[in-house]
């Protein structure tokens, strides 16, 4: 960002990709850097200089919208400036992580009860089991019945853990409301958000595998496009890196580094390697 020219606002400049339901939104919530500081701005979609593309191609949560986003000179009033900070202030406390993880989380509890539902009503509707001539009622079948009470399962214990989760979130709110917020309640937050997420997404894809136990060949057909279930979870299993998540708790229950101030350490760490590039850049003029 830099000065407009008549000082009353500012000009806004750069791209971002990944811009999730930005192809549907109307406005933009967005970061920039003005010189060492960085600020929060909200953008209208339709502002002049403001390209949204959608340019996701995702072999699953197509409608997620997540295109890339331009801004080329764009106007921003002082007014449409949220909040400014230090460069070493960007991960304030805050369970703003945790509540994105939740999202992911929720949209995949989500999932397996859809897995669940739809498993259940092919189930219903068929009139034939593998290996069984003529009419046959799948529905009383041991083997499918086990596989449909597993299902039931990994939905009943996503949605358990969603819910965990989103109790701590709302006991982190109520502590900031209540002015008694510490360190160690936003720690917890993205503690507990970093488990459930190691269980939920192994839980949700082997429900959108299991699925198609249910019907051997028939369940793969296109008109029932069951595989929309694995494709979306495992999409968003991947939007998250799931593995870096399990390092960051094993590093706060070895060493009891918080996945903030491990961040905050990575931070430091590449500020200092930039600040001796630039010395070693000065001296060798």
């Amino acid at each position: 960002m830099e000065p407009g020219n008549d000082q009353a606002g500012w000009l806004l400049d750069g791209e971002k990709y990944y811009c999730t339901g930005t192809l549907y939104a109307n406005w933009i919530a967005a970061v920039a850097l003005d010189g060492d500081d960085f600020v929060s701005v909200a953008v209208p979609t339709d502002a002049p200089g403001v390209t949204v593309e959608d340019d996701w191609d995702g072999f699953g949560q197509r409608l997620t919208g997540s295109g890339t986003t331009r801004f080329h000179g764009v106007k921003v009033p002082v007014a449409h400036i949220v909040r400014r900070f230090k460069k070493d202030e960007l991960r304030a406390e805050s369970y703003l992580t945790a509540f994105y993880q939740l999202f992911h989380l929720a949209t995949l509890a989500g999932i397996a009860n859809a897995v669940l539902r739809d498993a259940t009503g092919f189930v219903q509707g068929r009139t034939r089991a593998f290996g069984i001539p003529g009419q046959s009622s799948p529905k009383d079948d041991p083997l499918v019945q086990r596989v449909i009470g597993r299902l039931s399962s990994l939905a009943y214990a996503a949605r358990t853990q969603v819910l965990a989760v989103a109790q701590v979130l709302q006991e982190v709110h109520d502590a900031e409301q209540g002015g008694y917020a510490s360190e160690q309640h936003y720690t917890e937050a993205e503690i507990r958000a970093y488990q459930a997420q190691q269980i939920v997404l192994e839980q949700v894809l082997e429900a959108t595998t299991l699925l198609f136990e249910v019907g051997g060949a028939s369940a793969t057909s296109e008109s029932r496009r069951l595989d929309r279930h694995w494709r979306n979870a495992r999409t968003l299993a991947s939007h998250n890196p799931a593995i870096l998540r399990e390092r960051a708790l094993g590093n706060y229950y070895l060493n009891h580094i918080s996945p903030n101030a491990a961040w905050r350490q990575l931070q430091a760490a590449d500020a200092a390697q930039q600040a001796g590039g630039a010395r070693d850049e000065a001296s060798a003029v």
